[in-house]
């Protein structure tokens, strides 16, 4: 009897020594199937199951620009089972929405920036747009008449087009969408005109004729297409958003030892010769990092996000 209770009471310390990962892992995507974060996510998710031996299982969780599937990780135990693919823009959120239900400094831990990717303007074939100097001029000849799809409201791709409207007076009509993928469907059946997408989204369009390229929002070009201008560049100069970035959190309180095992494992596997082709193919950059390397460009991106609100006026709504 004595025995049996012993061992009963071993169980949960020899669970509990277990190395990390004993079981599957859930990689939290805030945005539906097919956009961009859902295209990068599942070959990286993967390429670490191969590496750790545990299932690393995709789940999307839309809403709200990611605030639904972003809230839902920030309340889960902080085992390293279940974890978020973040883009920037989470960072955006506490500027521009009013009762964001987390505070991104306590409630999450860095895990590693993975990509960089870029936000496109594209506009439908038949509009006569080429340049950013055209979508002003056409906007100012067409007022409330020109409107622009993004994955959804209060996004970076939102707060891009907000900078362009405060820049240049136009007013663009701002059509918010529960994802990338539902938008660029009516882009493409010509429902409306003009999109800010992720670049990996509207690449195959790109590529194919069936959407027009006009700029990327962020800084730097797209190394995927080198010959397309920023939109400072085009004309708009000192216009420019936070690079984009995709990263991975846990929820706060994250154990180091956790963090550190699956950042060498995602590190690894974004290394990796097969993933990083591909992944470069849609237009990510691959990047990788340490998680302190994360928290500074986290902390670089929060700077920049409020400037640009502040300097724009922009109202949490």
């Amino acid at each position: 009897m004595r025995s049996l209770v012993l061992l009963l009471l071993a169980v949960p310390l020899l669970a509990a020594g277990q190395a990390y990962p004993s079981k599957p892992i859930r990689l939290v995507v805030p945005y539906p199937p097919g956009g961009g974060l859902d295209l990068f996510a599942r070959p990286l998710a993967q390429k670490v199951t191969e590496l750790v031996g545990q299932p690393v299982v995709v789940e999307n969780k839309p809403g709200a620009s990611g605030v639904v599937g972003a809230a839902y990780v920030a309340q889960q135990p902080a085992d390293g089972y279940t974890l978020l693919l973040a883009p920037a823009a989470q960072y955006l959120q506490p500027f521009v929405s009013k009762n964001v239900p987390f505070d991104n400094a306590k409630d999450f831990t860095p895990v590693i920036s993975a990509v960089n990717y870029h936000n496109v303007i594209v506009v439908h074939p038949e509009l006569p747009i080429r340049t950013v100097r055209d979508l002003v001029d056409y906007a100012k000849s067409n007022p409330g008449k020109l409107a622009y799809v993004t994955a959804g409201q209060n996004s970076s791709q939102h707060l891009a087009g907000l900078l362009i409207g405060h820049m240049t007076g136009v007013e663009l009509l701002h059509v918010s969408y529960k994802g990338g993928s539902p938008a660029l469907n009516d882009l493409l059946g010509g429902r409306v005109q003009m999109g800010i997408l992720v670049q990996s989204t509207v690449m195959p369009h790109i590529k194919s004729g069936k959407l027009r390229p006009i700029a990327v929002v962020e800084g730097e070009r797209a190394k995927a297409l080198p010959e397309l201008p920023t939109v400072a560049q085009g004309g708009l100069e000192g216009y420019a958003i936070p690079e984009s970035w995709l990263g991975i959190l846990g929820p706060g309180g994250l154990p180091k030892d956790v963090v550190n095992r699956f950042n060498q494992a995602a590190n690894r596997a974004i290394a990796d010769a097969e993933l990083k082709a591909r992944v470069e193919g849609m237009g990510y950059e691959i990047t990788g990092s340490t998680p302190g390397e994360f928290q500074q460009q986290i902390d670089r991106t929060v700077v920049i996000y409020r400037r640009i609100v502040t300097n724009a006026g922009i109202k949490p709504e």
